[in-house]
């Protein structure tokens, strides 16, 4: 089963304060600043990342979408709320995890249950690290060389990452106790600000509000991964990007950022709709979500019909005669 805390447990640990020039969370950018920001290739790419580090995922959403593509992303969300009812074991689970994320001894609780994995984490696991990460990396290198969608630029700056991920966890200090103290406590501060009690507050968030949630949850992770040297806000902050060609509607987009203390280099591939430029693989995932969610919603209706009739589906093959 789906489970609708998907805001709560996997939400917390995966999604920041928003701190973009005195916007309350979820409250979008004007039109005119999205166009403003979207109007140049090179300008648009550059500003999603401005984004991401002002923790403003809604923003970002403005700028990676085409306007007319929000008011279905919004509905798709308000669908999904709805249809999602959590069970009485959801709710209990949820309301049960923030109160003891919310509580005045959060920290000193969940410090005491994290002590016990890192020790084990030390004596069973840290000598076999350096062997794993190797390992790690041999698969995702593996991965990236075989995938026949990317293209060389884009395998040349996976494998970079991957390396700079590699080195970066050969060197992080993930059992130092005041770091992990330092941990617990912004995940705890993340939790209060939040203020979600229960799911169903979850499900009563429209779009524009969940994104500001996630931007609390966004914040708080880069916040614990900083602590352990690897700073996103900085790699974001040093977004650099360039026009490299331009045809009719289609750009290309040379960038390079600082990634874990390596300067890496990339391109993508942009698209203009109606004066704004975005993402062309952004553009083309959202159109893609949206027809497989359509689709989907035609199948289960046309399911239900069948189901409340005593009829049973028929195999697509079997209903060409």
């Amino acid at each position: 089963m789906k489970r609708v805390a998907l805001l709560a447990g996997a939400g917390l640990l995966s999604l920041g304060l928003v701190a973009c020039g005195g916007k309350d969370a979820g409250e979008p950018m004007s039109e005119a600043k999205v166009a403003q920001q979207t109007a140049d290739p090179a300008r648009a790419f550059e500003a999603v990342a401005g984004r991401l580090k002002e923790n403003d995922i809604l923003g970002a959403v403005q700028l990676m979408v085409p306007a007319e593509r929000m008011g279905e992303l919004r509905a798709e969300w308000k669908k999904k709320m709805g249809d999602e009812v959590p069970s009485e074991e959801d709710r209990a689970e949820f309301a049960a995890m923030m109160t003891k994320l919310t509580a005045s001894d959060a920290e000193q609780v969940l410090y005491a249950e994290l002590e016990p994995a890192l020790v084990k984490f030390e004596s069973e696991m840290a000598a076999q690290m350096p062997m794993m990460i190797g390992m790690g990396q041999g698969f995702l290198m593996q991965g990236i060389q075989a995938n026949t969608e990317m293209t060389e630029a884009q395998k040349k700056q996976s494998v970079d990452m991957v390396n700079a991920l590699g080195t970066w966890l050969q060197t992080a200090k993930l059992t130092d106790r005041e770091l992990a103290k330092k941990g617990v406590a912004v995940v705890v501060a993340t939790a209060r600000k939040l203020d979600l009690k229960a799911l169903d507050d979850v499900r009563a968030l429209d779009f524009d509000q969940a994104m500001g949630k996630f931007g609390i949850v966004f914040g708080g992770l880069k916040d614990i991964f900083a602590l352990y040297g690897f700073d996103l806000n900085q790699s974001f902050a040093s977004v650099k990007a360039n026009l490299v060609s331009r045809e009719g509607d289609l750009a290309k987009v040379g960038f390079s950022y600082s990634f874990l203390g390596q300067n890496l280099t990339g391109e993508a591939e942009m698209v203009e709709k109606d004066g704004r430029w975005y993402g062309k693989d952004s553009v083309e995932q959202l159109m893609k979500g949206l027809t497989e969610a359509e689709e989907e919603a035609v199948s289960e209706e046309v399911d239900s019909l069948q189901e409340e009739s005593g009829e049973e589906a028929v195999p697509e093959e079997e209903a060409v005669d």
